[in-house]
Order: C-alpha cells, then sequence, then structure tokens
C-alpha cells in the first residue's frame, strides 16, 4: 500500500507543493488501542486522513512506517499552528512494557508517546511553543537571522524573493483575519498562511451550527440561555448524557485544531514574485475550505459522535 503524501501542484508554471487538506472522518469516541490507529485519529484533527494503520496491517516495514509517521507528523504540527518549523520533528514506533506504541521526539528527544492520550500530547508541544498576543508564532521559521518588517514596502519583498539568499518575514496581516510569511532556507520558498483558531474556538463555531440548526425552537432557546453562562459548548454538552465532556475531553479534536497551511516553491519559481502570490492565495483559500470542512465534522462529532462508553 502507497502512503499518502503531500500533493504537487502546478501553478503558473510552478513546482508548488502544497500540504492539502484531507478529509477524513473525525475520531470515534473510543480511544484506539492500536497506535497506528490512535496516530490516524490524531492525525485527523489536523484534516489529515493518513491510514497508517491500514499501512502498518499491510507489511509496510518499520524503516517505512517510521517514514510515514513522520512525514505526516511534520505536516499536522504545521497545520496546527505552532509555529516550530525551527525544530526537527520525528515519529518512531516503539514497544515498552506496556506494549506497541509511538513516540513523538523533538530534536531527537522524545517529546510525548500516543499512549499518553492527546491531552497530553498537546501540553507537551505547547511547552515548545511561543505565541504572541495574535495567537501567531514568535518563533522565527530559520531559528537566527534578519526578520523583514511586516510593515516593509512590497518592493522590498519582491526584491529579496527574486534575489535573496536565505531570509525570513515578520508576519504579515491579510484579509479575513489571516497572517502571513515567507522565508527562504536555500533554494526552497516557503508560504504559511494562518488563521487563529484554537481548539475552543473551532469546538464553540461547531457547537453554535449545531444550535442554531435545532427544529425545536423551544430547545433553542433553552439551549442559547443557558449558553449565556456556560457557553454554547457548555449548553450543548450539558443537553448530552453525563459523560458527555469527558468523551470528547479524550478525543484528538479537543486539543488540536487547523490553524495554518504551508506550501513552497522549488527552482526557478522559488524566485518568482508571481508565483509567491498565486501560492499565497492558493493557501488562503485552502486554509478557508480546511478549517470549514473541520467545523462540519466537529458538529456532526457534537451531534452524533459522543456516545456512552
Amino acid at each position: 500500500m502507497a502512503r499518502p503524501k503531500t500533493k504537487t501542484e502546478t501553478i503558473g508554471g510552478a513546482a508548488a507543493t502544497l500540504d492539502r487538506p484531507r478529509t477524513g472522518k473525525a475520531a470515534e469516541t473510543r480511544p484506539a488501542t492500536d497506535p497506528y490507529q490512535t496516530f490516524d485519529a490524531l492525525m485527523a484533527s489536523a484534516g489529515l486522513d493518513s491510514r497508517l494503520a491500514p499501512f502498518a496491517e499491510s507489511g509496510a516495514t518499520p524503516a517505512e512506517l517510521q517514514a510515514a509517521l513522520t512525514e505526516h507528523l511534520g505536516v499536522a504540527l504545521t497545520r496546527w499552528g505552532l509555529g516550530l518549523h525551527h525544530l526537527t520533528h520525528e515519529a518512531r514506533p516503539e514497544t515498552g512494557e506496556d506494549g506497541p506504541d509511538i513516540a513523538l521526539l523533538t530534536d531527537g528527544r522524545v517529546t510525548a508517546r500516543l499512549s499518553e492520550g492527546a491531552a497530553a500530547v498537546a501540553r507537551a508541544y505547547a511547552s515548545l511553543t511561543a505565541p504572541d498576543e495574535r495567537g501567531l508564532s514568535a518563533w522565527p521559521a530559520l531559528g537566527e537571522g534578519h526578520r523583514l518588517a511586516a510593515d516593509a514596502p512590497a518592493t522590498h519583498l519582491k526584491i529579496l524573493i527574486e534575489d535573496a539568499r536565505d531570509f525570513e518575514t515578520e508576519w504579515m496581516t491579510a484579509r479575513g483575519g489571516t497572517h502571513h510569511r515567507v522565508w527562504r532556507r536555500g533554494e526552497t520558498l516557503h508560504v504559511e498562511v494562518v488563521r487563529p483558531a484554537p481548539p475552543e474556538t473551532a469546538l464553540a463555531d461547531a457547537a453554535w451550527d449545531v444550535i442554531t440548526s435545532i427544529k425545536d425552537r423551544t430547545f433553542q432557546r433553552e439551549l442559547m440561555r443557558r449558553s449565556d453562562e456556560h457557553g454554547m459548548l457548555g449548553a450543548l454538552l450539558g443537553a448530552r448524557h453525563a459523560g458527555a465532556g469527558d468523551a470528547l475531553s479524550r478525543l484528538p479534536e479537543a486539543h488540536f485544531a487547523v490553524q495554518a497551511m504551508h506550501g513552497t516553491l522549488t527552482g526557478p519559481e522559488a524566485r518568482s514574485a508571481d508565483a509567491y502570490r498565486t501560492l499565497l492565495r492558493t493557501l488562503g483559500t485552502e486554509l478557508e475550505q480546511v478549517q470549514a470542512q473541520a467545523t462540519r465534522q466537529l458538529a456532526e462529532l457534537l451531534k452524533h459522535g459522543l456516545n456512552r462508553a
């Protein structure tokens, strides 16, 4: 079985590699005991249909599994908007006293293990981040060097794209609540677009969609009244069975949400300002689509997916 990879599109003649949205189903409420099922559930919160469980069952070698795990983890970390480009990331199968597991490593050191649960994994990665007041990463993508100011004239960025060696920009503001930054490492131009939407915000948006779709207006008004005190999500969970909140807290979607898209340009197109602008627009559209799809999937999860264990 071939493992899924990011998709390459040609944009105006440019070889542009995009982290394409994959629309896998939201995770089930019962935690998977197979570490590859657990990994697939985690990747679903990044909009990735990783399918590592069937890949492992197909007889993939340990090296192939580790490569696939690492590839998908890298894409997921970017989509979650953690801003950890300056670090190296790896996912490695292992067998401990409690059985098979998957270790998540940062710069060669274990950050977390999947068996610890989604909440623990989220806390471990959160300890590595440095969000500013806007929810954007304060970490530079390259780790060191000068960053072009966000308010620099557009002509300066054009010159850097066409002529400069390694460089990066500060976060620049765009429409629709999005922000973007650009950097070059070697001969590859990177573009990242972010719309901060932490998991609690994504869940609240989904809860709003669920409540506003209720046809029983009396019940809908009651939930709206409860939301004044408990918030949209709290009101909706309170209307479910007593264990709904606990069931939700065990899912990756309660701790991770898609907040960013990343793409690259290589070859001559990495020196083209027009190709950069095309890629920027494409990534913005991709982000809007994958966040909207995530909201729909979360709404379905809140409606039907938090069953009693």
